[in-house]
């Protein structure tokens, strides 16, 4: 890793920024994602570059453009993406030339390996659409309005689904149709797409599917839908009676979904799974998950137990609720996590640890 990046984090580290008490933390946490900017597998790559760009810390701009000639297309999504998160858009024209670099068709069929050869190209286009999407908001309508007409269905898709996610109607009446094909996999692609959507005016279709689905995928994907859009109260006894399927997946995505609905049998039943010594570890972290959003604190034991699980699951979802500790609460579950033995883990605390104690807008 170049020296010029290392100092200007450290810099950044250690400004009045920081709390003094989170240095040693944080110096770890930055340790931990530069060691990976370079790694030999792009998902890392992809995954550290990712970090890099939720810290907000524009000295990484420098490395982060060179990424942008990175040899894996995902990776430099990725370095685009970070860098118009600390106000850098020189990776737009990167995104722009992958989402142009259409698979050529010819008079006939092709042979199997050059249609996975297509299909892996307009995954990475598709990619690329959303990552346009997310970096110019509104701004980017004209191009998805065109990419409609693209010559490939995923790319017509995925310009589909970020039209929708800008709050046009046409586009999202298509996912919200998808709910009620008689083929599983249709349905399920229409939740997944709503998950992603997060509308008011899919809230109806949703409860209504999981009035009478059968399908333990399709359950979990509209619960995720729901999960996430406004208004979901509206589904509150579908998601309470879900909240106890005998599926603990089911059971998993349903808690999290009651989630921010101010309503007492919501916030009883989430109570109940905490509170009850027999419940299964992921449920309570996910009931604990959901109480936090209505300003609960998470219990100390059981993000304890969560820290020191066996299960992968587990320790993620005692992650995701250390934001609602304090920086002294939080800090030694952190620590711990930076030595996990998963590397996602490794740079989620990572992430986690730089926004407490390197963010910019972190106040003394």
């Amino acid at each position: 890793m170049n020296a010029q990046l290392v100092t200007a984090l450290c810099l950044f580290l250690t400004s009045p920024a920081a709390a003094e008490d989170g240095k040693s933390l944080g110096r770890r946490a930055l340790e931990t994602v530069v060691a990976h900017l370079n790694d030999a597998d792009s998902e890392v790559r992809e995954r550290a570059i990712r970090v890099m760009g939720e810290t907000g810390n524009r000295g990484a701009a420098a490395t982060l453009r060179k990424s942008l000639a990175d040899p894996d297309k995902h990776v430099r999504i990725a370095a685009a993406e970070a860098l118009w998160k600390i106000g850098d858009a020189s990776g737009l024209k990167t995104v722009t030339a992958i989402i142009n670099d259409k698979p050529a068709q010819g008079p006939i069929a092709n042979s199997p390996l050059v249609e996975l050869k297509v299909i892996s190209q307009n995954n990475i286009r598709a990619r690329a659409v959303q990552a346009l999407a997310s970096m110019r908001g509104k701004k980017a309508e004209q191009e998805l309005f065109a990419l409609r007409n693209d010559n490939f269905g995923k790319i017509r898709d995925a310009a589909a689904l970020q039209l929708a996610r800008l709050g046009h109607g046409e586009e999202l009446e298509q996912f919200i149709a998808a709910l009620a094909s008689p083929d599983e996999a249709i349905r399920h692609e229409g939740a997944s797409a709503l998950a992603s959507i997060c509308s008011r005016n899919a809230v109806a279709p949703l409860r209504d599917l999981l009035a009478g689905e059968a399908s333990v995928r399709v359950k979990m994907a509209a619960l995720e839908a729901l999960a996430c859009s406004p208004g979901r109260d509206s589904a509150l006894a579908e998601i309470l009676s879900l909240s106890s399927d005998k599926n603990p997946s089911v059971s998993v995505k349903a808690l999290a979904a009651l989630g921010g609905i101010k309503n007492a049998k919501a916030f009883e039943k989430l109570s109940a799974v905490v509170e009850d010594t027999e419940s299964d570890l992921i449920l309570k972290l996910a009931a604990s998950g959901a109480l936090a959003q209505a300003g609960r604190r998470p219990p100390a034991a059981l993000i304890r137990r969560a820290a020191d699980s066996n299960s992968l699951e587990a320790r993620r979802a005692g992650l995701e609720l250390l934001p609602h500790l304090t920086d002294e609460e939080a800090s030694p579950y952190l620590e711990n996590l930076l030595s996990d033995p998963d590397l996602n883990i490794r740079l989620e605390a990572a992430l986690h640890s730089l926004k407490r104690f390197a963010a910019p807008e972190r106040k003394k």
